[in-house]
């Protein structure tokens, strides 16, 4: 019998874009065969900080016959990359399928939806407004029916409200990050706030935060937020970021469908840049995924968050190029150079309290890069989650590590 998580299969031609995933995984457990004649002859270069680990190998096979060594080599490559197919395949195949009610939605504007959580929840409730990241969908933030963090926040009688971008319209289509920030996400704020007459937690989660912080400094003066709560948000775009960043950055401004505003940026454009930033994570996931049984509950959690990766909207071709060359590529929110409508949003100026999250083992934010944004706002607290980007706020374990400390902050 199918749980209501399990209706009816789906077709998953993800994970996107789906040929480079196969190609990078057989390119890169058959070029490890190739390239060990090169590294037993001490002909390969070595990353400084593997040298000590690369003279410890070389020790243990120096006495092997390299023939037989390279063999053996490649069978492990070959046993390697087939656990990577299988993962993919078994992904593919899982019976798991997202099945959620409506949630009513207080205000729109545009394509931009405001769904509000709180039905039934006492008058004098604390109100707050989680704002996701434009890049990926916004239900990471309410997954499964019993995983949800705006259902979690409810039950706290907290009142929450979750920003939906949605797919860019007619009227987004020319949008930028500013754009967003002064004719979305604002007005949105405004609107809560007079519906119920109180002050606001503003809650923002990975990109979503640094569009937070910024719209939190310009309606400062305007005395309608209680906090400021920022999730993995980051903030120094360099720290920690491989050398071909700026190369590869400079590439991508260059592709036609961020330099056309007729056309928005497909989920493959930016699933490619990120996969660029950690070519190796795909493959490391999903040997893992085909180990487990897929009947597991650990099996449904990593399928369920996997489908949310891949089911991002595209983006307006401004968004992508001021997230690509305002952020990645120059850096200005560290080097306080962000500006929106003509405001500098430099953290050291805001006087809301609030509270700063970064997780243990984020692949996505660098912890040096959140930390960044710690220095700027030493007075604001700080909490430190076990997991990486997206397991500490959708992962099985959250329910127990963030999401009490999130509402026990925000009461």
């Amino acid at each position: 019998m199918k749980t209501s998580d399990e209706k009816s299969p789906q077709i998953r031609r993800g994970p996107h874009p789906l040929a480079l995933h196969v190609a990078s995984a057989t390119q890169n457990w058959t070029a490890a065969a190739a390239a060990l004649p090169l590294f037993h002859l001490g002909g390969l270069q070595i990353h400084p900080e593997l040298k000590e680990q690369s003279n410890n190998l070389h020790r243990k096979i120096a006495g092997c016959d390299l023939e037989q060594l390279q063999f053996l080599v490649l069978k492990k490559a070959q046993t390697r990359l087939s656990e990577t197919l299988a993962g993919l395949q078994a992904y593919q195949d899982h019976t798991y399928v997202r099945d959620m009610p409506a949630v009513p939605v207080l205000h729109q504007i545009g394509t931009t939806k405001l769904l509000d959580y709180g039905a039934g929840l006492p008058g004098d409730s604390p109100i707050t407004i989680a704002v996701p990241s434009l890049v990926n969908p916004a239900y990471i933030l309410d997954l499964r029916k019993d995983h949800s963090l705006m259902r979690f926040l409810g039950q706290q009688n907290i009142h929450p409200y979750l920003l939906d971008w949605t797919a860019p319209g007619t009227k987004e289509k020319d949008f930028g990050l500013e754009d967003y920030i002064l004719k979305r996400l604002i007005p949105l704020i405004r609107a809560v706030h007079q519906h119920h007459g109180r002050k606001i937690h503003l809650l923002g989660y990975c990109m979503g935060g640094n569009l937070s912080l910024a719209a939190a400094r310009i309606l400062q003066d305007e005395h309608i937020l209680e906090s400021l709560t920022l999730i993995a948000t980051p903030w120094d775009f360099h720290a920690d970021q491989p050398a071909h960043l700026a190369a590869l950055t400079t590439q991508f401004l260059k592709m036609d469908s961020l330099s056309q505003s007729e056309q928005t940026v497909t989920l493959n454009i930016m699933q490619l840049f990120f996969f660029s930033l950690d070519p190796t994570l795909s493959d490391r996931k999903f040997r893992r995924f085909a180990a487990l049984d897929p009947a597991s509950s650990k099996a449904r959690d990593f399928v369920a968050i996997e489908d949310w990766a891949n089911d991002g909207s595209p983006l307006a071709p401004g968004v992508a190029r001021d997230c690509l060359s305002h952020w990645y590529r120059d850096n200005l929110p560290d080097k306080n150079r962000w500006s929106i409508g003509g405001k500098l949003i430099n953290p050291a100026h805001l006087n809301l309290p609030g509270h700063i999250i970064t997780p243990t083992s984020d692949r996505i934010v660098p912890a040096a890069s959140a930390k960044a944004l710690q220095g700027k706002l030493p007075r604001y607290h700080h909490t430190t989650i076990p997991g990486g980007h997206v397991s500490m706020i959708a992962g099985k374990d959250a329910k127990t590590t963030l999401w009490p400390k999130l509402a026990s902050y925000l009461k």
